[in-house]
């Protein structure tokens, strides 16, 4: 009996695994770009032919961005063949303190990069009270400069070949953090959040081309981030993020809610989909053409990445949920992709059962099955995908970014 058995499991074990299911195939990086402090990269942008990584360094130098390090940080926008190959870098900095955190293409092949910056500041010497003793010549301290906190937009324009043309500059009132630039139009808009004592807010804000900037617009009250947006064909925007706050008559449902924004190019809230679970804190951490959105849903014990595609504002066609480390980021081309850190099963992937949560990125159906899988070599932090190019995905090591392409 037992040697019939032992054959019956066999036979069982070399059946094939249905037609439906996937396998989780391995990728590399096409290239290595090393760092040596807390450097980072924030966004992707795409041409048919090129490929654009935009972020921050704080390494003293670099073997891939010229230029020595200005402040204690600076922007950078480096552009590599669809195959790797290094085409040209910029940095982005001053003495001042710099990040750079996304990037826009316009028409004439010209990059809009926007980030934050500090300024230097001069203590004022205390008036001198009389004639000072000093009978031992003592060499007193000069007065150091020191950095505002980050409280400046900074918008940079680079043409198609890597060469600065001009740098913009707004002053907030408060620490402020722009997460996303869009082109609507003859304007710019940028959308993040700023800081007010123990608030965080939404803003909203546009500017020409020639860096006239409008009024600020912010939304929520105490605990309201925008992550990301896109901007529709109608010039309206549509932001997700996360918030506790009243938002257009909506009370949040707990906690933190993940919402989804409709705002016009004006800057108006129009519309505010919620999106939330009984006893967790959720968000939306990016969103791509056709409002496929993506982020995470946060237990007690436990965190989940999202991944949702939406006919309408509230109105979804497909979700799904799998256990992970990290929020899901998402992008589609022919179809939809989702870029997590995966530490639980995959329904569609009989094969996946990780012992310890590994970064991995699955093409998803129009029904959200799952297509493909792939692991990556570390854990993803921007993507991107065009018809031309393919999928783009930055890892980040640690010590290196690797550019990761799936055809």
């Amino acid at each position: 009996m037992k040697k019939v058995f032992l054959i019956f499991l066999l036979i069982f074990s070399l059946q094939p695994l249905p037609a439906t299911a996937a396998v989780m195939k391995s990728s590399k990086s096409i290239i290595e770009l090393p760092y040596l402090k807390a450097d980072e990269i924030s966004d992707i942008s795409l041409t048919p032919v090129s490929i654009f990584l935009t972020g921050t360094t704080e390494s003293a130098s670099s073997t891939w961005i010229g230029g020595p390090l200005g402040g204690l940080s600076d922007g950078f926008v480096a552009n590599y063949s669809s195959l790797g190959a290094p085409l040209w870098n910029v940095r982005l900095g001053s003495a001042a303190n710099e990040i750079a955190t996304s990037t826009a293409i316009d028409v004439d092949g010209n990059l809009w990069v926007v980030g934050a910056g500090t300024a230097i500041t001069f203590p004022t010497p205390l008036a001198a009270q009389g004639k000072a003793l000093n009978p031992d010549n003592v060499l007193l301290d000069p007065v150091q400069p020191s950095n505002s906190p980050l409280n400046r937009i900074k918008l940079w324009q680079v043409n198609s070949t890597g060469n600065l043309l001009n740098t913009f500059e707004f002053v907030s009132e408060n620490v402020i953090h722009p997460k996303k630039i869009l082109i609507t139009g003859a304007n710019l808009i940028i959308l993040g959040d700023t800081y007010e004592k123990s608030a965080v807010k939404g803003f909203f804000i546009s500017v020409t081309k020639t860096g006239v900037f409008s009024p600020i617009i912010k939304y929520g009250i105490k605990s309201t981030q925008i992550n990301s947006a896109l901007s529709n064909t109608d010039g309206s925007i549509t932001a997700v993020g996360s918030s506790g706050d009243l938002l257009l008559k909506v009370k949040p449902l707990s906690k933190v809610d993940a919402v989804t924004m409709k705002i016009s190019a004006d800057g108006v809230l129009q519309q505010v989909a919620r999106a939330t679970l009984k006893s967790t804190t959720r968000s939306w951490n990016s969103i791509a053409p056709g409002l496929l959105q993506g982020g995470k849903v946060s237990y007690s014990n436990k965190m989940e990445a999202a991944i949702t595609k939406f006919s309408a504002l509230n109105k979804p066609t497909w979700n799904v949920r799998y256990l992970s480390k990290s929020p899901a980021l998402v992008t589609n081309s022919k179809n939809s992709w989702a870029t997590f850190t995966s530490s639980g099963l995959i329904k569609g992937v009989p094969a996946w059962k990780p012992k310890i949560a590994a970064p991995i990125i699955l093409e998803l159906g129009k029904k959200g099955e799952v297509i493909s899988g792939y692991t990556l070599p570390a854990p993803a932090v921007a993507l991107a995908s065009n018809n031309e190019i393919g999928t783009v995905v930055i890892t980040d090591s640690g010590v290196s970014f690797g550019l990761v392409v799936i055809n």
